[in-house]
């Protein structure tokens, strides 16, 4: 017996007085509503309706069990409503994992604007640059930089390349000459990010690598920027680290003809969590950000934008006023 599909026929008979009413409004048959109600006072051990031919009312136990599956019934259908909205609108907690460098860079405005848009959703944001496990310290989703993923049962969607720049200062490369080819680093100064895969081997296009050495290494790229800056050394670095300094040309790029292998910017998350409107949001948000076509400079002005614009309205509705 689905007791609570007998629990449903039930209190329809009793609101509406009849059998055959309560099976018009279930979809069901009378024969089958009238199996269902008696196999739950087979299952009850009481009868729960006296049946005559012209009417019908609940015993005292029929009467007291109508008012419980009441209230039991509209619990339920109050927990189905509250999933399906759930379901169709992000809400609650979305947990997610950063690199670090890319977090403090790029995210904060998107962050902002993810905000803006699901004003149920709560975002809590770890900056890391440790590979987290998301099914077992719990998180929805991570944001990752990799040249490839690792195997494994995560979903992944790519959202896009992120080239990788050699860059210096003018400044260093007056003093010390400008690498020519990829194996002229061997005799220059190079910064090392010692979180990437092969740290002291620098790997370009058609499997090229190139072993560097240098007086600076840190697990953090933006620490590399200011000593870059200031003349001291050669990088490689991804672009959106790079892009202000590259506009302004207080770095300029090397071995252009030489590029390095790109990294990619996933999202990843559980297969438990492909449905989930969290998740979508999430993917939706950073696809939109950070589509192919746009520039990272475009992705970090947009707050100022959006400011800029706002005061202008505000300007206009003022002068109007």
């Amino acid at each position: 017996m689905d007791q609570v599909a007998a629990m449903r026929s039930f209190r329809k008979v009793l609101e509406l007085g009849s059998f055959s009413a309560a099976a018009r409004q279930l979809g069901l048959s009378k024969a089958a509503v009238s199996k269902q109600v008696s196999e739950l006072e087979a299952y009850l051990g009481a009868t729960l309706i006296h049946r005559t031919t012209r009417r019908l009312h609940p015993t005292d136990a029929g009467q007291a069990y109508f008012e419980s599956a009441v209230g039991l019934l509209d619990e339920l259908e109050a927990a189905d409503a509250a999933v399906r909205h759930l379901q169709s609108e992000p809400a609650g907690t979305l947990r997610i994992s950063v690199p670090s460098a890319f977090g403090q860079v790029c995210l904060s405005a998107m962050l902002s604007e993810l905000g803006r848009r699901h004003p149920k959703l709560t975002v809590a944001v770890e900056a890391t640059d440790r590979l987290v496990d998301l099914v077992e310290e719990g998180f929805d989703a991570a944001i990752r930089i990799r040249a490839t993923l690792p195997d494994s049962t995560l979903i992944a969607k790519r959202i896009r390349q992120i080239p990788i720049h050699v860059v210096a200062a003018p400044s260093y490369l007056k003093a010390h000459g400008t690498p020519q080819k990829p194996e002229d680093l061997s005799r220059h100064n190079c910064f090392i990010y010692t979180l990437s895969s092969r740290p002291f081997e620098w790997s370009f296009k058609g499997a090229r690598q190139v072993k560097v050495r240098g007086t600076l290494h840190a697990n953090h790229g933006h620490l590399l920027l200011e000593p870059l800056r200031d003349g001291e050394g050669i990088a490689m670095l991804p672009e959106f680290l790079l892009s202000q300094d590259l506009e302004k040309g207080t770095i300029v790029p090397i071995l252009s003809k030489f590029p390095a292998d790109p990294l990619t910017l996933f999202v990843v998350y559980p297969p438990s969590r492909h449905s989930s409107p969290k998740i979508r949001a999430l993917v939706d948000i950073v696809g939109e950000w950070f589509a192919p076509d746009q520039t990272w400079e475009t992705a970090m002005e947009r707050p100022a934008r959006r400011r800029r614009a706002a005061t202008r309205e505000k300007e206009r509705n003022l002068h109007g006023a």
